[in-house]
């Protein structure tokens, strides 16, 4: 009984914590976006791709954040590590594009694509953002 009840209380906090991250303003936006009456694939596209450039001033903002707090020896790797990232962000871009505009058919894949394109930068940015975080701890 004691093993479900610590077990039950590990679950919860570990569902609590995930859920406990208030809705970012950039998600908030996107979704207030997404979300007018009779919106368009255009429309839809033009609401995450606004998303994904305010995720991409996110992730910028928290790289030089770093590159403040950062012991020099430790902010050039992260430069590299950044390098690395971009060139893979490019590559996957460019496989999106590829399979969702030429592979997939119809103009809803369009929207699909663009979110993913988001959904790549977000985790970065998000990534950068808790290595920062860490610094307050």
């Amino acid at each position: 009984m004691k093993k479900v009840l610590v077990l039950s209380f590990m679950f919860l906090s570990i569902v609590a914590f995930s859920q406990n991250k208030k809705e970012n303003s950039i998600d908030a936006l996107e979704s207030k976006c997404l979300n007018k009456e009779n919106i368009s694939n255009t429309d839809m596209c033009n609401c995450t791709i606004q998303a994904r450039e305010s995720w991409d001033k996110e992730l910028n903002k928290y790289y030089n954040l770093l590159k403040t707090k950062l012991p020099k020896e430790a902010f050039e790797t992260l430069k590299e590590s950044q390098k690395q990232w971009l060139a893979y962000r490019d590559k996957e871009y460019a496989f999106i594009s590829k399979y969702f505009y030429e592979v997939q058919q119809g103009t809803m894949w369009y929207a699909v694509a663009e979110n993913r394109k988001k959904d790549i930068v977000k985790t970065r940015a998000r990534e950068m953002e808790e290595y920062y975080k860490m610094f307050e701890y």
